[in-house]
C-alpha cells in the first residue's frame, strides 16, 4: 500500500520536486491533490512567453529545486541572483551574480520577467519592482509567486528564528541544503503590497489573485498533513485572502 501510494503521488507531473515525503503522507497527498504540481507557475509562465521573447528569471539560484524548461521555449533565459552558483544553472542561457534591486541591465530589455519564491526574501522589494520595470520592454510582463504573508504558516515563518527555518526545511525534506533557506522579509507578499508597489512603479496589474494548494510544510506526519488538508479546505478555500500563495501578473504600459 504505502509503495503504490508514493507512486501515485510521483504519477502526478512534476510532483517529485516537492521533496521528500513519507509514503504514509503520500497517500493522503494522492488522494486530496491528484493534479497540484509545484510547476503550476512555470507553466504559466510558460504560457505567456513566445520563442523570440528575452526572459529574465530573478532569483534564479543553482536551479536545482525546480527545474522547469523555460529556456528550451523562449530566445534567451537570462538569471540573476546573489548566489554565485547561478553562473553555472544549467536552466539558464546565461547566469548573473546580481541582486534584484540592481539589474545589470540596460532598460527595456526583457519581454517577461518573473520571480518564484523569491519575494518574501527581497529587503527592498519596491527596488526590486521598479528595476524590474525599468528593464522591461512596453507591453512587457513582470510575474511572481510567492506566499502570503497573512497564512498561518507564513506568520510562523515571521514569529520564528533563522536557525529554526534551517532545520525544518531540512527535516521535511524540502530544501537540505542550507544555503537554500533564506532570510524572509514579507514586505511584497500581500494584495495591498503589490498594488502599491506596482503603481509606484509604473505597472499595471493584469491578474491578481490568491491561490491555496497542499499543506507542503506540514507534510513530516499523517496528523499534520491532514489537518493542514482540512484548514485548506473549510478555511482557505471559502477565504481567498487566507490562501497560502499569491500569484500577481503586471504589465509595463506601451
Amino acid at each position: 500500500m504505502a509503495t503504490s501510494a508514493l507512486r501515485a503521488v510521483n504519477d502526478v507531473p512534476g510532483m517529485e520536486h516537492w521533496g521528500a515525503m513519507k509514503p504514509s503522507v503520500a497517500r493522503f497527498w494522492a488522494r486530496f491533490y491528484p493534479s497540484q504540481t509545484p510547476l503550476f507557475f512555470t507553466d504559466l509562465v510558460k504560457s505567456y512567453v513566445r520563442p523570440e521573447h528575452d526572459v529574465l528569471e530573478v532569483g534564479a539560484g543553482a536551479g536545482a529545486l525546480v527545474p522547469h524548461g523555460i529556456r528550451d521555449v523562449v530566445n534567451r533565459l537570462v538569471g540573476i541572483d546573489p548566489d554565485p552558483r547561478v553562473i553555472d544553472n544549467t536552466e539558464l542561457s546565461e547566469g548573473f551574480v546580481s541582486v534584484a534591486e540592481d539589474l545589470p541591465f540596460e532598460d527595456s530589455s526583457f519581454d517577461l520577467i518573473f520571480h518564484l519564491m523569491v519575494a518574501e526574501h527581497l529587503p527592498d522589494p519596491l527596488g526590486a519592482t521598479q528595476e524590474a520595470a525599468r528593464v522591461l520592454k512596453p507591453g512587457g510582463r513582470l510575474m511572481v509567486f510567492t506566499p502570503n504573508k497573512n497564512h498561518y504558516s507564513m506568520i510562523i515563518s515571521r514569529l520564528t528564528p533563522q536557525w529554526f527555518h534551517d532545520r525544518f526545511m531540512a527535516m521535511i525534506g524540502s530544501r537540505p541544503d542550507a544555503d537554500d533557506v533564506h532570510p524572509v522579509h514579507y514586505l511584497m507578499n500581500s494584495e495591498e503590497d503589490m498594488r502599491r508597489m506596482c503603481a509606484a512603479s509604473g505597472l499595471k496589474v493584469e491578474r491578481l489573485e490568491y491561490r491555496s494548494g497542499p499543506p507542503g510544510y506540514l507534510r513530516f506526519s499523517v496528523p499534520t498533513f491532514l489537518a493542514g488538508t482540512a484548514w485548506e479546505r473549510f478555511i482557505e478555500r471559502p477565504f481567498a485572502s487566507m490562501r497560502a500563495q499569491i500569484l500577481l501578473v503586471a504589465i509595463k504600459p506601451e
